[in-house]
């Protein structure tokens, strides 16, 4: 039997990272098969894939990891895929949904050349695209690549189930090399929300015990973060996977930017639910916390992202 291997599965602290390859391995489980599935973790990626030259079959395919580190901001991990895709010539690389964000420095147009070098060099590796900038970024950076474009895969998933009693609002943002709103900002907006909730909890898409998230753990983490997400009434945030949880538990959201453009990318792939909204400003998310505020019928539904993903299955068995 053919194998299919989806290398650089994560095991950090980032719950949306867990989510996507979470939701990648329930999208292999459930299209493709006629594969064995393997999964090579982050952590040993390069050097299992040394190994497995010498065990991979022309026939067997390569998936690589999603989420927003094609770029500058992560190099080791944009090494690394260089390195897979370089020691595997011939067979099928397909990495999955990303954003490509390579910064307008001479490192980060280094590191561009050095991976369009790596990518260009592959005639059998397709880029999946997870908002229309960065399929433009991609098509322009990589011409000689096949280069597709699909929503993030976390949704894939449906996670409204079970329904839970709302209460209150949740404040979702970062606090790290990718936050945008400053300090004074999150001041301004939780005197807002006051106005509107009295209940206000906090949280974020990292681990609460700031450590990685074993394999074991990772069903039991994403759960008890999507229940948080289902018990509330509202969730305010800056992250995409803050905005793409809220969306996939059927709970209204006001998402703002972060550094780059994948957050206000993907909103474009949820503007169909009425119950998601991007804000600009702190001004707009005055103005929808009102709207949202008595919003009803609120029901995710996936069938928009099952269409768009099919392109990876049908280039999987093309």
């Amino acid at each position: 039997m053919k194998r299919i291997v989806l290398m650089g599965v994560p095991h950090h602290e980032n719950i949306g990272d867990s989510a996507i390859a979470y939701a990648e391995k329930t999208f292999l489980k459930e299209n493709v098969k006629n594969y064995e599935r393997f999964y090579i973790p982050e952590e040993t990626m390069e050097k299992c894939a040394e190994k497995l030259v010498t065990i991979l079959e022309k026939d067997d395919i390569i998936c690589m990891h999603g989420g927003g580190n094609i770029g500058s901001q992560y190099p080791i991990i944009e090494r690394a895929r260089r390195k897979v895709i370089s020691l595997f010539p011939n067979n099928k690389i397909i990495v999955f949904p990303q954003t490509i964000y390579f910064e307008d420095s001479e490192f980060g147009r280094q590191e561009l050349e050095e991976s369009k070098k790596a990518y260009e060099a592959h005639k059998n590796l397709t880029l999946v695209a997870r908002e229309e900038e960065s399929y433009e970024i991609m098509k322009k950076a990589f011409p000689n690549t096949e280069i597709l474009l699909t929503p993030d895969i976390v949704t894939y998933l449906d996670k409204t189930e079970p329904e839970a009693i709302r209460d209150g609002i949740l404040m979702v943002f970062r606090n790290d090399v990718e936050a945008k709103i400053i300090k004074e900002e999150k001041k301004e907006l939780i005197k807002i929300i006051r106005k509107n909730y009295q209940y206000v909890k906090y949280t974020d898409t990292i681990n609460e015990k700031n450590q990685g998230i074993l394999e074991i753990e990772k069903e039991k983490v994403l759960e008890k973060t999507f229940a948080r997400f289902r018990s509330s009434e509202l969730v305010l945030t800056d992250r995409l996977h803050g905005m793409v949880f809220a969306a996939i538990t059927s709970t209204p959201c006001i998402a703002l930017g972060n550094y780059n453009h994948k957050v206000k990318g993907t909103a474009r792939w949820l503007k169909h639910l009425k119950y998601i909204k991007y804000a600009d400003s702190i001004e707009e998310v005055e103005k929808y916390l009102e709207e949202l505020k008595n919003i009803e019928n609120c029901r995710y539904d996936n069938t928009f992202a099952k269409e768009k993903l099919n392109k990876i299955v049908e280039k999987i068995y093309q």
